[in-house]
């Protein structure tokens, strides 16, 4: 009996998270700032593209690969410039995310834009440097496809006290196994170098997701209640030279709210360069915690659900040569260690980001370590 016990498990599970409507979350916040924020479309003046791994939970019942609870994505994006008078940035991206035993998965797909607006300087700014304050503007549009597997489902009226599992079920699947839909998200990025120095830089970004509020019902209802929440994120980034091109510190901020969802990630990144004679950052470090409340729908609001974790993450980055215009990469891993709610009898999460960015020009290879 221990195949449908898990089945039911898996059945509970996919429909309490369903009802919370809470998207994906990433443990690399630099990896993954398009899926945050599609203002960051273009943000390395370059061509680039990212790939992400994050398996969840891999000790709860599920899909041995990828996972339980698991997302992969890839995403890719450019900038351009029209005689320094236009600028911005284009890319597009696909996901997928994989829930439970159930076989619950969500596809999307889509295309962002992000406008970047002319650099504010000061008259005795460096023109060498980056500007003051850039701001970037950006929207994406995407089209989401959710399918279930009703075939890994157990019912109750399939199952009997002596013999187990019996016959088929009377919940009529036909026509309710998928559901399409296209969604909207937009965000505002501003950039502050301090002083024009490039010492200090410093970011501050908002975005919502969601924006259409989609209903996610399979069955094809559009009730309040069958909407996927709006989704409002906050972020701050920095990072300051300690030592003269040698080691550098950013601590990092990111908030998310959607419906009774509450996140809140915040942490330190070291960066260490091994050479003053080396333009890349080799070895990035970085240790936050995060801290999510779920609010049961209660009348008092008062009953809660909290499940808090560690995070830590390293980062490699360096330059493959390929002739004139040497390809700069980045690989990182972080593991998640949950120390509230489930705990690590979980197992936590792990998560796997690879990237490269491809050089307009020789000049732009890892001109700003911090934009890689």
């Amino acid at each position: 009996m221990k195949q449908p016990k898990y089945l039911i498990i898996g059945l509970i599970w996919i429909f309490a998270l369903s009802a919370f409507g809470q998207d994906p979350t990433f443990s690399q916040y630099d990896a993954n700032q398009l899926y945050y924020n599609p203002a960051y479309a273009g943000y390395k003046e370059n061509a680039r593209i990212g790939l992400t791994y994050r398996t969840l939970w891999p000790n709860v019942p599920g899909k041995e690969f990828p996972g339980p609870l698991s997302t992969y994505s890839a995403t890719g994006d450019a900038f351009f410039n029209i005689q320094n008078k236009f600028m911005g940035g284009a890319g597009a991206f696909v996901m997928q995310d994989v829930e439970g035993q159930g076989y619950l998965t969500t596809t999307t797909a889509g295309v962002m834009y992000s406008q970047h607006l002319p650099s504010i300087r000061a008259l005795r700014d460096d023109r060498r440097q980056p500007g003051r304050f850039d701001i970037y503007v950006g929207f994406k549009v995407y089209y989401n496809h959710i399918h279930i597997d009703w075939s890994r489902f157990v019912f109750s009226d399939q199952l009997n006290p002596l013999y187990g599992i019996t016959g088929p079920t009377s919940f009529n699947q036909e026509g309710i196994s998928q559901r399409s839909y296209f969604d909207f998200d937009f965000g505002v990025l501003v950039r502050n170098n301090f002083r024009a120095k490039s010492k200090w830089i410093n970011e501050l970004g908002f975005a919502m997701a969601h924006v259409l509020v989609p209903s996610i019902a399979i069955t094809g209802a559009n009730s309040d209640i069958t909407r996927l929440p709006r989704k409002y994120t906050a972020t701050y980034r920095a990072v300051v030279a300690l030592t003269e091109n040698k080691f550098y510190l950013g601590p990092t901020l990111l908030f998310e709210n959607q419906g009774k969802f509450i996140e809140t990630n915040a942490g330190l990144e070291f960066f260490f360069r091994m050479s003053r004679k080396v333009e890349t950052i080799p070895l990035a470090i970085a240790i936050s915690n995060r801290f999510s409340e779920v609010l049961k729908n209660t009348e008092t609001g008062k009953s809660k659900i909290n499940t808090s974790a560690m995070i830590v993450a390293i980062t490699h980055k360096g330059i493959i040569p390929n002739g004139h215009y040497p390809v700069s990469y980045s690989a990182g891993f972080s593991v998640d260690f949950p120390y509230m709610g489930l705990g690590m009898q979980t197992a936590g999460a792990y998560e796997l980001t690879l990237g490269c960015m491809i050089p307009y020009t020789k000049a732009d290879v890892m001109k700003c370590f911090w934009q890689m």
